[in-house]
């Protein structure tokens, strides 16, 4: 099959999709993702008293193989016993409708994952006892914590919270791992005591992956849009109600506000806000702008790569750990602009040039880039959170108490988003103290 070439029977399941929808009141779901090409599917399952899979529903989000494959596994799986449906594999839908292009193999086609995970969710609820009748009855429960954010501290916390006993979901819109996938999977860890030398950043979020995967944690790829005070949480495709939740949504880069940034953010037109894969940026032209750590990393991390590098920054001095300042100012293919202000990007398609301000002068000029990293600073990502009631301080982070408590009964809060100290041992610390006092509190509720 061509790569991009799509057989008769996914064009006709594409066309006409066969059991879309969301079933009311479900024995189980399931949703599965993949941030990386943006498929999202989510299953929904009932039941019947003998075992067999008496209806399948589902919503996808996806291109024509993510739908293909949904509605097709929703036919094949009908009928059948859970033992049988859980031995459906992708390789057993793709050769049903004919074939998927390669491509489409592994980010696409996660149809039996999606199927997979509402089966063991149903089979969860059933050793809970909610299922049936009792599943969505008034003061039912479907985790007994949710841990919104997939960083290392909220990772961390669904770890030491499961392995307690407890069930619990964490829910990630974008990239699992936080600023370790975002901004440093390819650093070594340097400031996290005991870890093996030359541990990436992705290696580190896989670990904590596997091991939340084998404690039975649910990973959902779902944007939360609302968390209540009754611990009740809506997200882009479902409500999810639990006794506990852990905020640990960590920072976003601050945006500099200029004329002309937000036209060049998306699709990879020219502006950014870190330097995740400094490939991206090999033989180009490249204006780093801020000043401070997030700043200086960038400079360093396109020495070797970027056609030239200019760092630009308002102050008279640069402002970091030492080691980076002078590694900055001593390399020979960094050019520095104190005291310069960036005021307007400009460009056609892409970023073509910049517009700075020379302060000591007063006075604007041009500047020939391709590419601009805006490293200003980051900012806690608490919005939805000031609408549940949750206190923060002067600079937006999220108040805690020594046990990661907010002002929220049962609500906590873990990692960047709750101080500036973004150091990993601090997330993973935190996670784990608020794990210990959230199982603490749920068993409380649960009356042990």
């Amino acid at each position: 099959m061509k790569p991009t070439q799509y057989s008769e029977k996914v064009k006709e399941h594409f066309k006409n999709p066969k059991n879309v929808g969301e079933i009311e009141n479900p024995d189980g779901e399931g949703t599965v993702g993949n941030p990386l090409c943006g498929d999202m599917m989510k299953m929904t399952i009932k039941v019947s008293k003998d075992g067999r899979l008496e209806d399948i529903k589902f919503k996808t989000y996806g291109c024509g193989s993510a739908i293909a494959t949904s509605s097709m596994i929703t036919e094949m799986a009908k009928g059948l016993t859970l033992e049988e449906a859980l031995k459906i594999t992708r390789k057993d839908v793709a050769e049903k409708l004919e074939g998927l292009p390669p491509i489409k193999m592994h980010c696409s086609n996660l149809a039996a994952d999606a199927l997979h995970a509402a089966i063991k969710d149903y089979l969860s609820r059933k050793e809970r006892g909610e299922v049936g009748v009792q599943a969505r009855v008034e003061g039912a429960f479907d985790y007994d914590v949710i841990v919104v954010g997939g960083g290392p501290a909220g990772l961390t916390a669904a770890i030491q919270t499961a392995a307690r006993g407890l069930s619990v979901a964490v829910f990630e819109g974008k990239s699992w791992g936080g600023v370790l996938s975002t901004i440093y999977p390819n650093k070594k860890i340097l400031n996290f005591p005991g870890l093996p030398d030359n541990t990436l950043g992705r290696d580190f979020v896989t670990n904590l992956l596997k091991q939340a995967r084998d404690l039975g944690v649910e990973m959902k790829n779902e944007f939360v849009n609302e968390v209540s005070p009754e611990k009740v949480v809506k997200t882009s495709i479902g409500t999810y109600r639990a006794r506990a939740v852990i905020i640990a949504t960590g920072t976003l880069p601050l945006a500099c506000g200029i004329p002309g940034e937000a036209d060049f953010t998306k699709g990879d037109k020219g502006v950014y806000y870190y330097v995740s894969y400094p490939e991206k940026f090999m033989g180009k032209r490249v204006l780093v702008y801020g000043n401070g750590e997030q700043a200086l990393e960038s400079a360093l991390a396109l020495e070797n790569i970027a056609d030239k590098i200019t760092f630009a920054y308002k102050e008279k001095d640069l402002v970091g750990f030492d080691k980076n300042v002078k590694a900055v100012k001593r390399s020979d293919r960094i050019k520095l602009l104190s005291k310069t202000e960036l005021v307007k990007i400009e460009g056609t398609d892409t970023v073509e040039k910049v517009v700075l301000h020379d302060l000591d002068e007063d006075e604007d000029f041009e500047l020939v880039v391709d590419m601009v990293v805006l490293a200003v600073g980051m900012t806690p990502n608490t919005d939805i959170y000031r609408k549940l009631g949750v206190e923060v301080d002067e600079r937006g982070f999220i108040k805690v108490d020594r046990d990661q408590r907010t002002n929220i009964e049962g609500v906590y809060a873990v990692g960047d988003v709750t101080t500036d100290l973004q150091l990993l041992v601090v997330a993973v610390s935190q996670g784990a103290t608020a794990a210990h006092r959230v199982s603490e509190y749920v068993q409380k509720q649960k009356g042990f």
